[in-house]
């Protein structure tokens, strides 16, 4: 997807690059160099860790980068790899790294399965974060890294580690309410109490972009929560971990117990 030009509302924190057109990758591709283009900037996030459903160990999140590079001179195109989503199962798989050729790139979160449970990094770009990490007793995943700093952690308690963007959480008993981590922007969800069969129902975190949809804020949301021995999960929000039985948000966050990761991104401006 490209926009044809952009505004300084667009990028708040980071200003408009070159002429301000901008290109977003949500798959692998080639970025092929304009006529008269020396410049560019690029910013990706890896994609989201994967569980390990029978160890209900969650996943981590995708690490960020941000470069900007001022000589293209010799370069026609430069290939670009877009993270893929963690798979689950037993083991789960690790998220895949995104990349922008050879000039930066950023991991994918790691698998529950995975012993060490590190978050994804970023890697040669003039600002690089981590993503929010699992531990080994947890079912919240870990936030994705991005501008602002890194992701939140994922946890088993109750409440989810704040971040840059949030980690997920697993919330409390069956009778109780759990929260996500908080990210940046966004607020990490919390469930807010049923009247109908004394059960609890998801109160969806925000996204981090309520002003606006900014390229600076993605990534920066909130993560998920839920109720153990509930039957639903809480998804994160623009990078937030998915807490027990939630989605990671997209980009790059990661899985929580028996949910799904989501892929990572970059977008290139010049």
């Amino acid at each position: 997807m490209a926009i044809s030009s952009i505004s300084q509302v667009y990028n708040p924190v980071t200003g408009v690059f070159g002429s301000g057109v901008v290109q977003i990758f949500s798959a692998s591709g080639t970025w092929t160099v304009p006529q008269g283009v020396n410049k560019v900037r690029v910013r990706m996030w890896g994609g989201g860790g994967g569980n390990n459903n029978p160890s209900v160990i969650s996943g981590s999140g995708g690490g960020f980068a941000l470069k900007a590079i001022y000589d293209l001179t010799g370069v026609t195109s430069v290939a670009v790899t877009v993270g893929a989503a963690g798979t689950n199962g037993s083991p789960g798989t690790v998220g895949g790294t995104s990349s922008f050729g050879s000039y930066c790139s950023a991991t994918g979160g790691q698998s529950g399965a995975t012993a060490a449970l590190t978050a994804g990094i970023g890697t040669g770009g003039d600002i690089n974060t981590s993503g929010g990490a699992a531990n080994t007793s947890s079912s919240g995943g870990g936030g994705v890294g991005n501008l602002f700093g890194n992701g939140g952690e994922g946890t088993n308690s109750p409440r989810g580690f704040n971040g840059a963007s949030g980690g997920g959480s697993t919330g409390g008993s069956a009778s109780q309410s759990g929260a996500g981590g908080n990210g940046f922007l966004g607020r990490g969800a919390s469930p807010s109490l049923y009247t109908t069969n004394g059960g609890l129902a998801p109160q969806m975190p925000t996204s981090g972009q309520e002003g606006g949809f900014s390229i600076d804020f993605i990534g920066a949301g909130g993560g998920g929560s839920a109720i153990t021995g509930g039957s639903f999960g809480i998804p994160g929000i623009n990078g937030g971990g998915g807490g027990f039985n939630g989605a990671g948000g997209y980009p790059g966050g990661g899985a929580g117990y028996a949910g799904i990761s989501a892929s990572g991104m970059v977008i290139v401006e010049w």
